[in-house]
């Protein structure tokens, strides 16, 4: 039996109700299976693994997630604006992912206020990133902090101290998210005249003394800097330094340094409060000219009075007594005077360097020492026997003692040695006398040591002394006594 067909009905281009049921049923299974299959072939497929580093950690992460915002996200790390991540493999064949952080930075340069995250590895190339160009002298602060263009900037994190800049208020203390100060000071050129010398600097220095310092322009105590040191610096400024002379000056109580803008050393030490007495004495001489880096010592000069006394010695001289028995004798001991001398002593630095003589004085006579003989003795003597045919036309009662050439003072080297005053040898008969009492050429006859001569003198022979000759190499058989001698005539 055949079926009824609707008309205008044409098979493949009408579907009943039920039909188009049938077919989108069909479909949803059909994506249904497909997300199945998709998922049965995640669990089947291992995991990729990855290391994520970020802010200073590391972690491992095992996933089938292929975007790299869902992989960091699944690492716990958000990126922020200017962040760089770098892939590359490792040995084991493991994923690493590295986030580098860019650095927030503000910047005041040139009048102007900038505000940027970056990369950049050192301070010149952040700057640069922004069209900065930093000339010679010219001065780089990171927070507040001078650094050198080649500086790290991540380093700088690490000496941030933080100020309003009027965007917002920024911590006392560095943190991740605070950013970087940045400023740069441009250096200003200016002219100084050094000692007459003409210097073209430049320098980005707030003042004077901090400018001249970077110059190389060393100011030393006493130089004249016009203007004054602490003038804040300024394009085409004109500095005149005259610089002062430096002296080492060695004083009694130790050393000093004195700059100086005088001409000669005088005027230099009372410049400088060094007081110098009338007598002190200045070496290099106080009117000779100031030199830079020259030693100048100062003597301080003191006269004095000084005395020292000298003994006066005695002398021994031989009296006639006439109340003293035949062969007595009598000694009265003498006693030595005093001898002043005054002398003017110069002191230098506490050290006598120099004695004058300004006057000398007696201040006690010598009181000499007496040897009192009997005069009995000369009748009789007259009874005495002498050689036969000798002409005596005097006794003299004396004091004798003996000498030889090696006791009377002279060194054997000397041309001297052993020669007497009149020029003879001293030898046995050779008789030293005091010529005022017995005249020389006086011949005499000395009992128990012969004939003798007056041929010589000596200090110690005054009066009724006489000293009796004999050569090197005899041995005296003198003893030093009172004795009668007989002087001889023609």
């Amino acid at each position: 039996m055949r079926s009824r067909v609707p008309a205008g009905w044409q098979a493949g281009t009408h579907q009943t109700p039920e039909a188009r049921l049938l077919i989108h049923g069909s479909h949803v299974a059909f994506l249904s299976a497909l997300a199945l299959i998709a998922a049965v072939a995640l669990l089947l497929l291992p995991a990729r693994r990855f290391v994520v580093v970020a802010d200073g950690t590391e972690r491992t992460v095992a996933t089938h997630l292929r975007s790299e915002a869902a992989l960091l996200r699944s690492a716990g790390v958000t990126l922020s604006q200017g962040d760089v991540v770098t892939h590359r493999q490792s040995r084991r064949g493991d994923e690493i992912v590295t986030v580098e952080r860019a650095v927030p930075v503000i910047a005041e340069v040139d009048g102007r206020l900038v505000y940027w995250r970056t990369t950049a590895k050192t301070v010149g190339e952040a700057l640069a990133e922004i069209g900065v160009r930093i000339a010679d002298a010219d001065s780089v602060f990171v927070n507040d902090v001078r650094v050198s263009p080649d500086d790290s900037l991540a380093a700088g994190r690490m000496l941030m101290v933080y100020r309003s800049r009027g965007i917002g208020s920024f911590p006392a203390v560095a943190s991740p998210k605070a950013p970087l100060s940045l400023s740069l000071r441009r250096a200003v050129s200016f002219t100084v005249i050094e000692d007459g010398h003409t210097l073209h600097l430049r320098s980005s220095e707030l003042n004077l003394s901090l400018a001249l310092k970077e110059g190389g322009v060393l100011i030393r105590p006493g130089d004249r800097v016009v203007p004054d040191l602490d003038t804040p610096l300024v394009a085409g400024m004109s500095v005149h330094v005259t610089h002062a002379e430096k002296l080492n000056v060695l004083l009694p109580d130790g050393e000093r340094t004195v700059y100086t803008h005088q001409p000669v050393v005088g005027d230099a030490l009372e410049e400088a409060g060094i007081e110098l007495g009338a007598m002190d004495r200045v070496e290099p001489g106080r009117d000779e000219a100031v030199v830079d880096g020259m030693t100048v010592q100062v003597f301080a000069v003191d006269v004095d009075k000084l005395v020292e006394w000298e003994d006066i010695p005695y002398d021994t001289v031989a009296r006639a007594d006439p109340d003293l028995p035949w062969g007595k004798v009598r000694e009265v001991d003498g006693e030595p005077g005093i001898l002043a001398r005054e002398y003017d002593v110069t002191y230098e630095n506490g050290v006598e360097v120099a004695r004058t003589l300004s006057r000398e004085w007696v201040e006690k006579e010598p009181v000499d020492a007496v040897v009192y003989y009997s005069t009995r003795s000369a009748v009789a003597a007259a009874a005495v026997s002498v050689p036969d045919g000798l002409n005596v036309v005097q006794v003299m009662r004396v004091y004798a003692t003996w000498y030889n050439p090696a006791s009377a003072g002279k060194p054997r080297s000397s041309p001297g040695y052993g020669i007497t005053s009149t020029g003879v040898p001293v030898t046995i008969g050779v008789v030293a006398v005091d010529p005022t009492v017995i005249p020389y050429g006086t011949r005499m006859y000395i009992p128990g040591y012969g004939f003798g001569v007056a041929a010589d003198c000596g200090g110690a022979i005054k009066g009724n002394i006489i000293d009796l000759g004999f050569p090197d190499g005899v041995t005296p058989n003198w003893t030093s006594r009172w004795v009668d001698i007989y002087i001889l005539g023609p």
